[in-house]
Formats: structure tokens, sequence, C-alpha cells
């Protein structure tokens, strides 16, 4: 039977064996790329695989055993041939933006590996999730135990039990391993409080300065870091017998319906004829924030007194730059130019809050103090961190030395840190060390 070309039966029959050969184009395009798809994609994260496996063979199987996964927290599963598997996983901690990690398995359970791909939680708080003491926890495991949680670190860790339990649930289904997914792992000893004189403040950067001091009672403003920012509050002091009469919070900076629960009425009444000998326990729940309390008590105290405490003896006029604790902040900086004595340029970077922040600092190298303080990035939060580096927050370095007391930005403490992280170390470069 002969078809008419311009019949719909012959079209129809065309369209079909068009259709036919480009499908089986298709197949034998997609079998020759696809291998090289995959293997592309499998090069990019094979250099973080071999930091769980030197060396080894992997293999991608996510498409095989993703659907597994009833949380969406796991990304990506590897088979080290041979050796285990490893989960690369997102959570999101204390910083918005989340995080990713990975954790591997040897093909017996043992937690071969765990690391952070990429992090930005807050240095000392939620990174710590990611430090050697949090990974060696961690390491320590079976694919059968709990993930503890970790003091202080408490929704970071929180994230990372999940993912580390979501990747647990797959392995342990693959290797045929009974565990109990509801096991709770028992939360370690509480460490004994130190009395107040004895805590290391180094972090908290108090200061203390007097306010009135009648010879019997001194009364102290102070400062220091909390959780999310700088406290201040008012401590008067019993001069004779070393011993707090009083604390007023001034100014209050930390998570509300949380932190607030060491400024309370009761907690604060703890401090009452407490010295440096006494100890104040931590207050549940709002450790950061008790501990910017206790720092401060303390620092009122020793200026009282003139006795030392863990953090170094407080001066009533405050710290120094060249004296305060930066090294959470890593400051850098190079020579840019140094044309003449009077000007000497330098370009840092210091960690803030959430990234790194940069500037540029002209010191006068013979009189040793700042010129100017030029701000040429800004990694912060936008609307919270700027305001450490506004114009008239610049203006008070102009002048400064490393004996001066440049006072944090309320509200911008992390901000403010690494300006003055970064003006300390173009200072210290400038007087030669």
């Amino acid at each position: 039977m002969k078809l008419d070309h311009n019949s719909a039966q012959y079209k129809a029959l065309l369209l079909g064996a068009l259709c036919a050969v480009c499908g089986l184009l298709l197949s034998v395009v997609n079998s020759i790329t696809a291998p090289i798809i995959a293997e592309n994609a499998l090069a990019t994260v094979k250099a973080s695989l071999e930091q769980i496996y030197p060396g080894a063979s992997f293999n991608d199987v996510t498409e095989k055993y993703i659907s597994q996964d009833e949380t969406g927290l796991v990304d990506g599963i590897y088979e080290a041939e041979g050796k285990g598997y490893i989960f690369t996983l997102h959570g999101v901690g204390y910083n918005s933006n989340g995080f990713t990690f990975m954790v591997g398995f040897d093909n017996d359970g043992k937690v071969s590996g765990y690391t952070a791909l990429e992090q930005q939680e807050t240095s000392g708080i939620g990174a710590r999730a990611f430090d050697d003491e949090y990974v060696s926890t961690i390491t320590s495991l079976t694919s059968s135990d709990p993930v503890p949680l970790l003091s202080g670190a408490t929704l970071t860790s929180t994230a990372v039990q999940k993912g580390i339990d979501a990747a647990k649930a797959i392995f342990n289904s693959v290797q045929g391993i009974s565990y109990d997914p509801n096991a709770v792992a028992e939360e370690p000893e509480p460490e004994a409080q130190a009395a107040i004189g004895a805590e290391d403040f180094s972090k908290n950067n108090v200061t203390c300065e007097e306010i009135s001091n009648d010879g019997t009672t001194a009364v102290y403003h102070c400062t220091a870091l909390g959780f999310e920012g700088t406290n201040e509050a008012d401590v008067t002091v019993n001069v004779a017998e070393g011993k707090i009469e009083s604390i007023a919070v001034t100014a209050f900076n930390d998570t509300t319906g949380v932190g607030d629960a060491a400024t309370s009425d009761s907690a604060l009444a703890a401090y009452q004829g407490a010295g440096l000998a006494d100890v104040i326990d931590a207050t549940t729940g709002a450790s950061f924030t008790s501990k910017s309390v206790r720092a401060m008590a303390a620092a009122a105290l020793s200026a009282a007194t003139g006795e030392e405490i863990g953090g170094g003896t407080a001066s009533a006029g405050g710290t120094g730059l060249g004296s305060e604790d930066f090294s959470a902040n890593s400051a850098v900086c190079r020579v840019y130019s140094n044309l003449d004595s009077a000007a000497y340029v330098y370009k840092c970077s210091a960690k803030g809050y959430e990234g790194t922040n940069k500037a540029t600092i002209t010191v006068n190298k013979d009189a040793g103090t700042v010129t100017s303080v030029t701000v040429d990035e800004f990694n912060d939060t936008t609307g919270v961190g700027d305001a450490a580096v506004a114009d008239a927050e610049l203006a008070r370095y102009a002048g400064a030395s490393l004996d001066s007391v440049i006072d944090a930005t309320a509200g911008a403490t992390y901000t403010s840190s690494s300006l003055r992280a970064m003006t300390a170390a173009a200072l210290s470069m400038a007087a030669g060390n």
C-alpha cells in the first residue's frame, strides 16, 4: 500500500520514526555523557572526601540511597570502596546562613571522620562544634551511639546531632546494623564553678570606670561581652570589706527571653555580700550573660581592692588597646606605604561577628598615634555591626595610642572589636613589634 505523502497517516508515521531516532540518539549521548558528568561531580568533592579516606576510590551513591533520608539534611552519600561511607550534610545553628559538614563511617560502624565544609558560626561559641575537642568526641562514637550536645554551643551542636542522626539512619540500614534511634547521650558532669576572682574573663573584654568613691563605698560603671553584645552595669562595692553591695544592670544587649534570666532581681541578689573568693553559680540557660555579669562584678572588686583576678587586674580606667586580648580576631596588617614617619599606612584585616572586616589605618610612627581609620570592606551584619564603622565612631580612633582605651560600640561589639584589633596591630607594627 502506497501512502499519500500529504496524508495524515504518512505524517504520523514519519513523526513517529523521527521521534524514535531522536530518542535513540539521546540515549546514546546520555550513555556517553552521564558517566562524564557523574565523574566531574565526584571530582569536585573528592578533595574533601579524601580528608577522611586518603587515596580511596569513591562512588557517588546518593541517588541509590537518598530516598531513605526523611529529614532533608543529607546532601550527598559517597562510598569509599572497601572502607566505608561518607555523608555530606547541612544544618542551621546560631548563624541563620547555616553550615555544611561531613561525617564518615567505617564499614564496621565506627565514625571515621567529622569536619566542617563551610561554616560561619560565632568564634568561641557555635564554632566550637567544629573544634578539635568536639571533633574528638564525635570520632570516638559508632553509628549506634547517640550524639552528645556541646554545652555553650547548643544550637549548633543540635543541628550537627540531627544531621549525623540522619546519616546514621541510612548507614545502619545499608549495613544492617541495629541500634536505638531514640537513645540520648549522657550529659557530661558540669565543671565545678570557680570563685569569681579565679575565673578567666579574658574573652569578656571587661572594663570598669570608677564614678564615685567616698572612701567607704565605691561605684563602678562596668562593661563586658555577653552572648550577642556588650552588657553594662553599675557595681557598688564596700571598699573596706571588699564585698559587693549591689549590681544594677544599665544596658542589656543579649537575647531577650533567654539571657535576661541572668539579670533578674533574684539573679543579681546572689552577688550581694560576695567577694573575689566567693562562687557565683552560672545562670542555667543564660551562661554567657551570667558570665558577663560575673566578669563585671569581679572587675569592680579587683579595682576596689587592687587584687588580681583570673583575667588580670582590672583598671578603673579600662584596658588599653595594647593590653586587650584580640586573639579571637586574628588581626593581620601589612605596610602599604611609609613615605615618612608621620604617615605609615597599613592595610589590615580582622574577624568580626560574621566575617572578616578590612581597614586602612594611618599611623604617625614618631608619635605612636593613629592619624585615621578608613573601613575598606565590611562583612558583618548590616544594620547592626555597621554602627561601629560610622564616621563618628571611626573618629574616636584619631590620636589613639596603644595605651588608649577605645570603648566597644554598644550593640556592635564584635565589629568594634575587629576595628580595635586592627588598630592595635597597626600601632604595634609601627612601634616595631
